[in-house]
């Protein structure tokens, strides 16, 4: 089975013994003997939010309330419209703790609000997997990516204007393009209404309705942007913006449709494109793989048959980091039987990359055309580590349509499923290589 990344219950105790002993040690709390005042638990995750979030040094989480504490809460508290006044109370906790679960549900671990050790690992997944500074801290650029607002624009900020995020931005172009959101929308801050039409987005997209324009929902979005470009006939960058709006108010003159620059339902379903995503791969469709490259696949795979992992410890010779590495293992059998794919850690993520290029299959769709060396998901959909749980490769295809497959960090090895029925089992699709 494959082994998640979230902690067991009880863990948490030990998380926090661990960093405090890594405090310790760097001098961040008072060794035995000294004058200092009693560490707090509750100060101590209240420290490490806001670690996290990048407004105190991990070597301020002490359990000690003192000066360079308040004036992080200080600066969290500005920032998210509150009163300001350096104190931790009720509705700054909580506004604390909303933030940090925000980071988590964007980074695919459990949102507990408490930005611990497994929370700090996440993220460090996220950044590297989306080319930003691999630190662990949910800071400006980090949180700009995931779609998180980090500062709201107060009545009574101090420079008197909002704080617009650049990539809010561009989503909400996106959205307004393609009629989710008004044009008067488009102001850079995440409020209510870009997350009901981001929400709204995401059913037609038939993805998690969580309404945070992370990852996933970007590529759906540009996915649809450039489909739309291409029916109107100006560059495909996956980015509505000014010019792609004056080309949509083109089409809709020459097609007699109301002009707004938007393509809503009927604009879309003149162009031929279908507003749900949810039955369809989406992007430029790559040629297959050949019959020789599936050889490959099925023969380097079988070769790895019986690899163990190192103490039951997740570490292997397919990745350099010790994480959960089913992905990791089918992308790199891939690579070596010569598909251009990148290295995945994260299965959702090695789907959505087939679906942009025309591979990936949903189970909607059903397995009649699943052929040896094709890449099988289970779980619910490729939104999160908790929806996409593991990656097996398919070995062969019985007569009667079952399958055996083989598969990484199974039992803590490569390891082999017979007869498996994907029509009943918890499949959520497969991509071709």
């Amino acid at each position: 089975m494959h082994k998640s990344r979230l902690p067991k219950a009880g863990a948490r105790n030990l998380l926090f013994g661990l960093l405090a002993l890594l405090l310790a040690a760097t001098g961040a709390v008072a060794a035995p003997g000294q004058s200092a005042a009693a560490p707090d638990l509750s100060v101590r995750e209240i420290q490490m939010d806001l670690a996290g979030l990048g407004y105190l040094p991990w070597e301020g989480v002490d359990g000690i309330d003192g000066p360079q504490t308040s004036g992080a809460i200080t600066k969290f508290q500005s920032a998210q419209c509150l009163t300001v006044d350096g104190i931790a109370g009720p509705n700054t906790n909580t506004a604390l703790t909303d933030k940090v679960k925000e980071v988590q549900r964007a980074a695919g671990t459990v949102a507990d609000g408490v930005y611990g050790l497994w929370t700090v690992q996440a993220v460090k997944f996220y950044q590297r997997d989306h080319n930003l500074t691999y630190d662990g801290i949910a800071g400006p650029q980090t949180m700009g990516s995931m779609g998180i607002e980090r500062r709201k624009g107060c009545s009574d900020d101090v420079e008197g204007l909002p704080y617009p995020s650049t990539y809010t931005k561009q989503v909400q172009w996106n959205l307004a393009g393609m009629g989710y959101l008004p044009w008067s929308g488009i102001d850079g801050i995440v409020g209510p209404q870009t997350r009901s039409a981001t929400m709204d987005f995401q059913r037609d997209a038939c993805i998690s309705t969580d309404a945070i324009a992370g990852p996933v929902t970007g590529d759906h979005m540009s996915q649809q942007v450039k489909k739309i470009q291409r029916a109107t006939g100006t560059p495909a960058d996956g980015a509505y913006g000014p010019n792609t709006r004056a080309a949509v108010e083109d089409y809709q003159r020459d097609h007699g449709l109301a002009v707004d620059g938007m393509a809503g339902p009927n604009t879309m379903s003149e162009m031929g494109i279908s507003r749900t995503m949810c039955d369809y791969p989406s992007g430029d469709p790559a040629p297959p793989a050949d019959g020789s490259t599936r050889e490959k696949i099925v023969a380097i795979a079988a070769g790895e048959h019986g690899y163990q992992e190192i103490n039951g410890s997740n570490c292997q010779k397919y990745g350099g980091m010790c994480e959960p590495w089913c992905a990791k293992f089918g992308t790199w059998v891939w690579q070596q039987a010569g598909v251009d794919v990148p290295s995945y850690w994260f299965t959702g993520d090695w789907y959505m990359w087939g679906r942009s290029n025309g591979h990936s299959v949903p189970a909607s769709r059903g397995f009649s055309d699943i052929k040896p060396g094709d890449a099988v998901f289970w779980g619910s959909g490729p939104s999160s580590v908790s929806s996409s749980v593991h990656v097996d490769l398919v070995e062969s295809v019985n007569a009667d349509g079952t399958l055996n497959l083989i598969g990484g960090n199974v039992s803590n090895a490569v390891s082999r499923k017979y007869n498996v029925d994907p029509y009943s089992a918890n499949i959520y699709g497969y991509t071709r290589p």
